[in-house]
């Protein structure tokens, strides 16, 4: 690969003497975190020298992990990046327990003496940290129970674990056929190829072969999860939270209004599924769909293929709605190796986007001149721009925002790129097509992950009250849930009430939510973007710049996006509506 489309990693460190001289460095400092041990109680400044000491830590460790982990994603079979990689593991856990102490003693310090120490101008910076503590406090337990709970964590890992051993390295599942008899491979990464292939036969073959599996060790799978949520309601009430639901949502920065406001509003606005499923039935020639013919693309859209400079030119132009300020700084890591471009021999497979705080934000591609890769570039950027802005603007600390808000600004990318190819398209299929890709977006993050939010709270709030869960009752929410959600023009397949067995996001209690306000959030704010609202764009980069250094939920509302209230959600489900009807028009 030419140099041009790689990282500069000597941005971060000019050699391996810099290396080697920073992880001395970081060492100085954990070395006198320790020293702080014991006494941030004594005093506002022993706090603020305990504090600014674990900045400068984090600022060096966020460089030697970011540099030792970039290094060895371009090429993961050189043993010496390896071994940097295992080595900074390591010095990661050593850090890790060195400033393991910081919240718990904080959370000793009665709030009085805490508002003292916010009173103390140097403390200020620290505000959002000391608050979080506060907040906490209730929750935080004895040292015994802590150390208690602390060595049972591992055990609260088994059901997991035990999941993942046994659905990914266990389960060989029936061999399908094509239509001239070949066999085919069929496995979990296969399967969602199979459900978008054209022919329905294999579509019907593979939705069989999958839950043939989940049906045939669904009461071990139904145990393993149960015993996953029983340790999550247990461990909630230990904790002193009003349920696990309140738990989950507290640690997100979220509220249980959120959670609930969302479900409301999605079960409120279920017709625009209903039409949707109507549509694609009437696309595929037929009366109903089949379960197995819900993410077969109808209307493709075409698949073209894009030269890496023209891919730059279409994000910038698509972004550029952004002002000048904004695309300044995408040219700036386009010209200046922020991208690791293109695919190559043992290069870490996929895409991402790490910021290094006091360098700038290092994006990971695998470009093979798709157009798909067009918007990864988009959505990529979009994390990179969060990162660099809250970096410029916070310190480290302040800088980390909750995942609550880390998918909105990449999504947001996604979201006008997407509509700037629409509105660029002058073929009305062409254009249907684009728009169906886009609904299609939407219904698989904002309106399939509500539905398995849903799944969680019922499931949670029933073994909270004491109920007995079989394999058939929770095969029997998950049905009903599947019937509601789709409605009249969709075939409930039998085999469908096993879905909630294969979905290993439910091990992550009430980890899917997040994707619906994630993208509720993103259509919000891009829609008023587009639409050129007078000052949003700097209200929106605002947001950006203030990183964590609020909670997510006044974050968003800085933006205008609030997640406890029904509007949000009625006007991202408005724009899902208004892209249906324009795609119906097109058809028409």
């Amino acid at each position: 690969m030419d140099s041009k489309f790689e990282w500069n990693l000597k941005e971060i460190f000019e050699n391996d003497e810099a290396l080697e001289d920073a992880i001395k460095e970081l060492y100085s400092y954990i070395e006198k975190i320790k020293e702080s041990r014991g006494k941030l109680g004594d005093s506002a400044d022993e706090a603020f020298k305990c504090y600014k000491n674990l900045e400068k830590a984090l600022e060096l460790h966020e460089k030697i992990y970011g540099y030792s982990m970039l290094k060895y994603h371009q090429d993961m079979s050189n043993q010496e990046s390896m071994k940097l990689y295992k080595r900074v593991e390591a010095i990661t856990t050593e850090f890790s327990e060195a400033e393991s102490f910081i919240s718990p003693e904080m959370s000793k310090i009665d709030n009085e003496k805490l508002e003292e120490y916010l009173k103390n101008s140097k403390m200020k910076e620290y505000e959002k940290t000391i608050r979080d503590i506060q907040k906490e406090k209730k929750h935080i337990l004895s040292e015994e129970l802590e150390a208690v709970l602390a060595k049972y964590s591992e055990v609260f890992g088994v059901a997991e674990n035990a999941y993942d051993i046994f659905t990914n390295t266990e389960f060989e599942f029936p061999s399908i056929k094509d239509k001239n008899g070949n066999e085919l491979k069929m496995s979990s990464a296969l399967f969602s190829k199979y459900l978008s292939d054209k022919d329905e036969n294999i579509r019907k073959q593979a939705f069989e072969s999958m839950y043939s599996l989940y049906k045939k060790h669904i009461n071990t799978i139904t145990e393993l999860y149960l015993s996953r949520v029983k340790s999550r309601v247990i461990s909630s009430k230990i904790r002193n939270y009003a349920s696990s639901l309140d738990s989950a949502t507290n640690n997100d920065d979220a509220s249980v209004l959120v959670y609930d406001t969302l479900l409301k509003e999605m079960n409120k606005n279920l017709y625009l599924n209903h039409e949707y499923i109507k549509l694609k039935a009437k696309l595929l020639g037929k009366e109903k769909i089949n379960m197995y013919d819900a993410y077969v693309n109808t209307l493709d859209a075409e698949e073209k293929y894009i030269e890496y400079e023209e891919a730059k030119n279409i994000v910038l132009d698509a972004l550029s709605i952004m002002g000048e300020e904004y695309i300044s700084i995408l040219k700036k890591a386009f010209n200046n190796n922020w991208l690791d471009v293109y695919e190559k021999d043992n290069k870490m497979s996929g895409a991402y986007s790490m910021g290094v705080h006091t360098v700038h934000p290092f994006v990971l591609l695998n470009y093979i001149n798709s157009s798909r890769d067009v918007s990864t570039i988009a959505h990529e950027l979009g994390h990179s721009m969060h990162s660099y802005y809250a970096s410029k603007n916070q310190n480290i600390i302040n800088a980390n925002y909750t995942i609550m808000v880390a998918e909105v600004a990449s999504t947001v990318n996604e979201i006008i790129l997407a509509n700037y190819l629409i509105d660029k398209e002058t073929d009305k299929m062409k254009k249907a097509a684009l728009i169906n890709e886009q609904l299609d977006m939407i219904r698989a993050t904002l309106i399939r992950q509500a539905m398995f939010a849903e799944f969680e709270k019922d499931v949670h709030s029933k073994i909270e009250l004491g109920e007995s869960l079989t394999s058939d009752n929770l095969n029997n929410i998950y049905f009903d849930l599947v019937k509601k959600y789709f409605g009249e023009n969709a075939i409930i397949n039998e085999e469908i009430k096993y879905e909630w067995a294969r979905i290993p996001h439910f091990y992550r209690c009430f980890y899917v939510y997040k994707y619906s306000t994630g993208i509720t959030s993103a259509i919000v704010i891009a829609n008023k973007i587009l639409s050129k609202e007078p000052g949003y764009v700097e209200k929106y980069i605002n947001m950006l710049s203030m990183g964590g250094s609020k909670d997510s939920l006044s974050l968003l509302r800085s933006v205008d996006v609030d997640l406890e209230k029904e509007e949000t959600y009625e006007d991202a489900f408005k724009y899902f509506e208004n892209k249906l009807n324009e795609m119906k028009a097109l058809i028409d």
